[in-house]
This record gives structure tokens, sequence and C-alpha cells, in this order.
């Protein structure tokens, strides 16, 4: 990124607003990837991506169709998707825009006021981040996009809890319900289990008892009634205190 902007400056249009940004490196840079960069406008991540037209295409990155198509026919509440097009001063697509989520939970903010462990959210708060995620995911489905790469680092964690990102490499397919309800399941089952890592509870020897309920609870049909299921009424409660309790059922 330095040699990058050693050699020139970058001039972008944000083509919904023809807002010109003289140079996007001179904007603060909030993350970086093996896809792109990312910077921040005011309430806006602006993604400035790696790699010529065939890699993209070949790699099944964000092509400019795929963008576009985002941006036109897709309304997320938790998924950071497309929002907007970037434009160089030749007019070539070089990025796209997205609402900024300021991730609460990153090393960045640790020793700040903001930090927040995902611990710390309440039930109520995981609750409600999955069920938009459930609309989010069905609103996918229904429009023939594939939900793919979901790692650690496509959580954020904001005010409201959780959010996803990077949907570079989702894809079109001809049928991805099933396929997507599979893919949340992981989502979920995934952050919980890192949480449950931070409980201690889970030595090397047991790591793998946590990677086999992952993998049940991915497949399982009812996995999202069973956690609300355990979670009862009292939507005010730590996540981390669900964790616990998830935590030693899972050893059991």
């Amino acid at each position: 990124m330095d040699e990058e902007r050693k050699k020139r400056k970058l001039p972008v249009t944000i083509v919904g607003t023809s807002e010109v940004i003289p140079d996007v490196y001179e904007l603060k840079k909030v993350g970086a990837g093996h896809d792109g960069y990312i910077f921040q406008l005011h309430d806006k991540a602006l993604k400035i991506l790696k790699y010529d037209i065939r890699l993209r295409k070949e790699r099944g990155l964000m092509v400019f169709e795929k963008a576009l198509y985002f941006q036109k026919k897709l309304n997320l509440q938790r998924i950071t998707q497309p929002t907007d097009i970037l434009l160089d001063c030749d007019g070539v697509y070089v990025g796209y825009v997205m609402d900024f989520i300021d991730n609460l939970a990153s090393d960045k903010k640790r020793g700040t006021p903001q930090y927040r462990e995902p611990g710390s959210y309440s039930c109520g708060d995981l609750i409600t981040s999955w069920e938009k995620l459930v609309d989010d995911f069905e609103q996918l489905s229904s429009s023939g996009v594939l939900v793919r790469d979901i790692n650690r680092g496509s959580y954020l964690y904001d005010y409201d809890f959780l959010h996803l990102c990077d949907t570079d490499k989702y894809e079109f397919h001809s049928k991805p319900t099933d396929l997507n309800r599979t893919t949340l399941n992981f989502t979920m089952a995934k952050l919980l289990a890192y949480e449950m890592e931070k409980t201690e509870l889970f030595d090397r020897s047991k790591r793998s008892t946590l990677n086999r309920w992952v993998k049940k609870a991915t497949n399982s049909t009812t996995f999202h009634s069973e956690v609300l299921s355990d979670i009862g009424s009292d939507y005010s409660a730590p996540i981390s205190e669900y964790v616990e309790y998830q935590a030693q059922k899972v050893l059991k």
C-alpha cells in the first residue's frame, strides 16, 4: 500500500453523487484484505480493489456487473453491500461504496471508551441481529445470490451488535436457498464458538468437541429455535452468560 501511495494519487468519483475525492489514499484507511483496501469517508467506506478485470473474474471477486447488481437489487440490513460505484479519472471501475460500520470490538478500539467485547452485548442484541440476518439471507436467496467466504474477519460489532462484511466472493447461483440457510447456521455457530473459546473450558484436547458442535449446529434445522429456547425471556442477560451455559452444555 505504501508503495502504491508513492507511485501516484488516485482521484475517484462516486457515481451516484458525482462527488470527486481528489486522492482516496489521503483518507483514513480502516481495512485491508487480499482483494482491496478500505477507506473511510464520513459515514461511508470506500473499497479500492486490487487486480485487473481478468483476475477479478477468475477469482470470483467484485467485478463491476456484480457490484452494480448488488447496488440495484439488494437492500440488506446487516450485511455491508455495495451502495455505489467508484470510477477513476478515466471512467474505469476501481471499487465501490458501502455504509461504514464501526467495529467496536477491533484491537484498534481496545483501551478506548468505545471498545466492546462481543460477549458484553445482550442476548437481545444477539437475537435481533440473527433475525435481521435471516431476512438478509432470504433476500439473497430470492435474488439468486449465494453467500461465500464467511470467516473470522467477516464479523463486525457496531453499537447494534453483529454485521457481516465482505461480499466480494458472494456468487450467483440457481438454487442458493438451502446452502444459504446452512451458511447462516454456520455463521452464528462460529460466532458462539469464538466466544466459547474465551471461557477457557476448551483446551486443545476439547477443541474437537467444539468443532463437532459447530458442524452439528450448521446442519441442524432447529438450531435457531434451540438457541431462542435456551436464552428464554431474559434478553437483557449478557451474551457471555449464555455462552458459559452453552459451553457447559457442549461439554456434557
